[in-house]
């Protein structure tokens, strides 16, 4: 009976994630024209990004191949009520609007049909005709409308209903009436989630529903490994829920969130001062800080103010000072964990901020430089950190101490390949009695319990979402969106690597989870909530909760 359990299992897994993801990936949001460029030489070009560099450059959004014309020359950034904001970027010969000579730094707001005079070019902005409008429109109805939600719900919530019978099953006695209800209690919350979105009309919901997904395969592996603590993890998935909302929201107005990101800093270094004052040591690093019976990780919850922070609007993107102080603040973070002995952690920081930092500059040179320094400093971490240097030692030599150095990582690679394609069956396992079996080794929990189909099923759900952060770019609103979702992608990417190549000693075991998947609170809220930035970045129409739609059908 149970193995015809997991062959449903597989089936119902990959059914949940193909149309999830065929959704995700094949679903193109069509850049829209916003409006018209005009020269005085009779070219025109369209508009079709809220953020527009206009210069010399072959990069250049709005290109004017003109000698006089610096190569950035100014930035043309979309406004609500069909108005324009141009800044100068301290070009060579200037930028005049209506007769006014331009700042530098300064930002101006202008109208359709205002006179812009770039080092002697003249040209206006000028806005859509009723017909390119309508055009627009057309080719929204184009595009291919996201996946209904209600096959996939009904898969996840038979999956769930199957877990709960395997759960009886394989544990028999064992079995803890607070984990059954958990998983039932996650089925209602994602109904009432969907129900109620759907009621105001949104329709995207392939990125939750494959969060929802990986989540009760969390509450297994919880009610498995403690009995009695997947109601703790059904909390703190409730609480990402809720924080992910409040941050869809919250971004929709891009101006409010660029004032709130020093104060959310300011909130990031005091969460990591408090933890190196009172942090307490678990396998290795001080991370964790307890206050009476209640744990959290401060750094799970930086993951999220480090993206915000490093992510940037295009006209920020030519600010030095702003440059600058995402590298103090990451250098800040990075010193921290390293004191602290988080060396997986920082890891994540750095390779986000190597792609952040090129995604915000697009210069390689300053990449190698940062690497050669990163590689410095890494050194006299493992100099200082002899934790960590143990780690590195055993790493690629594990059976040679396989109750020594290599005990967690010889028994998760045989016990994983002893659960097969299908696995054992949930609570049949045996590596839950090691420890840090359901956070650090949770890949090989997975493949010994859920067998190796599902275990490569939820690798595929990080690898859809980071595809989906890529995509985004072509039409994004803005490069803070971008910027933030793709930085968002890395951290799941990389985290997701460390984990699985950890526990299977292509990589040191550096102590880090698998998003949604491993046991524990703060990475359950933290991973719930990095889905904001993605569903920022969506812009499928009525697809995100993240994009308020105005009175005049307009996106904003």
């Amino acid at each position: 009976m149970t193995t015809c359990f997991r062959w449903v299992f597989v089936v119902l897994a990959v059914y949940i994630l193909l149309k999830s993801i065929l959704s995700l990936l094949s679903t193109r949001a069509t850049p829209e024209v916003w409006g018209y460029l005009y020269v005085e030489d009779g070219v025109s070009q369209p508009i079709t990004h809220w953020e527009n560099v206009i210069g010399r450059s072959s990069s250049a959004d709005l290109n004017l191949e003109i000698k006089t014309v610096s190569k950035n020359h100014a930035i043309l950034n979309r406004r609500s009520g069909g108005r324009w904001m141009i800044k100068d970027l301290g070009s060579k010969n200037g930028t005049i609007v209506n007769g006014t000579r331009l700042l530098p730094s300064k930002r101006y707001i202008i109208s359709p049909g205002d006179e812009i005079n770039m080092s002697g070019v003249k040209c206006r902005v000028a806005s859509m005709s009723l017909e390119e409008s309508r055009n627009n429109s057309q080719m929204r109805s184009m595009d291919k409308s996201p996946v209904a939600p209600w096959r996939i719900m009904l898969a996840v919530t038979l999956f769930q209903l199957l877990t709960i019978i395997q759960l009886v099953i394989g544990m028999g006695s064992d079995c803890n009436p607070r984990d059954l209800l958990s998983i039932v209690l996650l089925s209602v919350v994602m109904w009432a989630y969907v129900l109620v979105f759907r009621s105001k009309g949104r329709k995207g919901f392939e990125m939750e529903l494959i969060a929802f997904f990986m989540s009760t395969i969390n509450l297994a592996v919880a009610a498995t490994s403690a009995p009695g603590s997947a109601i703790k993890e059904l909390i703190a998935l409730c609480m990402g829920l809720g924080l992910m909302i409040f941050m869809c929201i919250y971004l929709r107005d891009l101006d409010r969130t660029k004032k709130v990101r020093p104060v959310v800093a300011g909130l990031s270094v005091g969460l990591l001062l408090f933890n190196l004052v009172f942090g307490t040591v678990k396998y290795g690093a001080a991370n964790w800080v307890r206050i009476g019976s209640f744990g959290f990780q401060p750094s799970e919850l930086v993951k999220l103010a480090f993206i915000c922070i490093g992510a940037a609007t295009l006209e920020e993107l030519f600010q030095r000072k702003n440059t600058i102080l995402y590298a103090l603040f990451s250098l800040f973070c990075l010193g921290c964990l390293a004191l602290m002995g988080d060396f997986g952690t920082a890891l994540i920081f750095f390779v986000t901020y190597l792609v952040v930092s090129f995604l915000r500059s697009g210069d390689f040179s300053k990449l190698i430089l940062t690497v050669v320094g990163a590689g410095i400093m890494g050194l006299m971490v493992l100099r200082f950190k002899p934790y960590i240097m143990n780690r590195f030692a055993a790493w690629g030599h594990v059976w040679m101490d396989p109750d020594g150095s290599g005990y967690q990582q010889t028994r998760t690679m045989s016990f994983g390949a002893g659960g097969g394609l299908l696995g054992l069956g949930a609570g049949n396992g045996s590596l839950k009695y090691i420890p840090a079996a359901d956070t650090d080794l949770v890949f090989g929990y997975v493949m010994e319990e859920w067998g190796f189909i599902i275990a490569v099923l939820l690798v595929l759900c990080i690898i859809t979402l980071s595809l989906f952060a890529v995509n985004s770019i072509i039409a994004g609103r803005s490069t803070f969106y971008t910027i933030g979702a793709c930085g968002a992608a890395t951290m799941f990417l990389f985290q997701t690597m460390l984990n699985i190549f950890g526990a299977v000693d292509l990589f040191p075991l550096t102590g880090v989870t698998f998003p949604f998947v491993s046991v524990g609170g703060t990475s359950m809220i933290t991973s719930w909530a990095m889905l904001a930035y993605f569903k920022a970045a969506d812009m499928r129409k009525d697809a995100s909760l993240a994009i308020g739609k105005t009175e005049e059908g307009d996106y904003a």
